[in-house]
């Protein structure tokens, strides 16, 4: 096994709406991550998004992480520091925008550590 350091991203087209989710999670099927930090931002910021962030098997309440109102802007969140992101545990971090601009890139960027066999 071999740590390494953990960046990583997905982005996503905001809708008609201005809404939007993406996902990520590691690739390589016995890889784990240990997320430190999950930042999101939108491309434009004209309207505010809001976004929430989810660590599990989808993006429901009962893996809710964090949220915040300056989805669009900017902003971050440790509140992943402790979660084990792999296909067998939490397989993803999940983060969904909603009142965005519509037809604007939304990016969740991961960092920490990824753990490969």
């Amino acid at each position: 096994m071999r740590t390494v350091p953990l960046n990583e991203s997905a982005s996503v087209t905001l809708d008609g709406s201005g809404n939007g989710t993406a996902r990520i999670g590691p690739d390589e099927p016995a890889a784990r991550w240990l997320p430190t930090c999950a930042s999101v931002s939108v491309s434009t910021n004209v309207n505010e998004a809001k976004c929430l962030i989810y660590a599990g098997a989808a993006a429901v309440q009962q893996y809710f992480v964090d949220g915040t109102f300056s989805g669009s802007s900017g902003d971050s969140t440790d509140k992943v520091t402790g979660k084990t992101i792999a296909r067998t545990q939490l397989p993803y971090i999940w983060a969904v925008w909603t009142g965005g601009d519509p037809g604007s890139q939304a990016t969740i960027s991961v960092t920490g550590d990824k753990v490969i066999p």
